[in-house]
């Protein structure tokens, strides 16, 4: 092993020595309690439609889904690549969610969801009024994403992508074997105030947020400064700074009506077959009696 592997191992292990002690409910991951959070409004009743926004590769909440059968999720993703190897959902969406509109009919959706998306988006002012156009009345989106007032979100804004990218996979080489970092980020409105805005000026009520601060991990490569962040993070959590949370994780309602059809635009919708391959089509997706969701060919 590199002596600059070793020196890093060894950090890592300090670091997760002090992380074991600190309580759950600081370090608790962002990403567990977005998935938890889903698949619990999933379980409260069958037949609701989902747009996983960033669905890509993977659809984390499904798995903690009672029934997944009895749902429709919907994989909206600007990647049409990331799309094709994500084996859990058949149907998947090629589209911007930052676009003019969704490809789908507005009201169409009981739920919109994403996780380390928002930060990503250019335009998030966009972005939630597409989810609150394509949700139907009473719909919840949640969204999870980090602060733009992070030590590690500031470092990312101030330091170019391609050296970003280069930096994580040597400092951190067991997440370059997850192939999920590095992309490029805004951070466009990602704190707790201008969020707060967003969701008044497209309709949503009910608004709950869960504010994270532990953000230190991002430094076990070096212990000493992991402490530094550390208290820094403990400090800011203490002082409930929400400004400069880590992580945001948001849930609200929206309050305007409107109709319960959606439309995917043509060539948008990529349905994987048990070979592999992937297709293309116009669909419609209906409400029947019930809440029974039933695809059906558009004519």
């Amino acid at each position: 092993m590199p002596l600059s592997a070793r020196f890093f191992a060894i950090n890592r292990q300090l670091c997760w020595a002090v992380e074991k002690r600190l309580p759950l409910t600081f370090t608790q991951h962002i990403q567990t309690l977005y998935k938890y959070k889903v698949a619990a409004l999933l379980n409260r009743r069958p037949g609701q439609i989902v747009i996983d926004v960033g669905g890509g590769k993977e659809c984390p909440f499904l798995p903690y889904v009672k029934d997944p059968r009895a749902h429709l999720v919907v994989a909206l993703d600007y990647s049409e690549e990331e799309l094709r190897v994500n084996p859990l959902l058949g149907r998947k969406v090629v589209g911007d969610a930052a676009a003019d509109r969704f490809p789908f009919r507005d009201g169409s959706a009981d739920l919109v969801v994403s996780r380390a998306v928002v930060e990503h988006i250019r335009d998030n002012a966009a972005f939630f009024r597409n989810c609150s156009a394509t949700l139907r009345p009473g719909g919840v989106m949640i969204h999870a994403f980090s602060g733009r007032f992070a030590p590690f979100a500031l470092i990312n804004q101030f330091l170019p992508n391609r050296l970003t990218r280069r930096l994580i996979g040597y400092l951190h080489p067991y997440w370059r074997e997850e192939g999920n970092y590095g992309f490029p980020a805004f951070y466009n409105r990602c704190y707790f105030s201008a969020i707060q805005n967003l969701l008044k000026q497209n309709g949503f009520e009910n608004a709950k947020f869960t504010l994270l601060y532990y953000q230190s991990t991002y430094f076990t490569f070096f212990f000493p400064l992991f402490v530094l962040m550390l208290l820094y993070d403990v400090a800011v959590s203490r002082f409930g700074v929400r400004n400069l949370a880590s992580g945001i994780i948001v849930e609200a309602e929206r309050s305007h009506n409107s109709c319960r059809q959606i439309i995917c635009d043509e060539g948008a919708v990529h349905a994987h077959a048990h070979a592999g391959e992937t297709q293309s089509a116009k669909i419609a997706v209906s409400r029947g009696g019930g809440n029974d969701c039933t695809p059906r060919p558009s004519r």
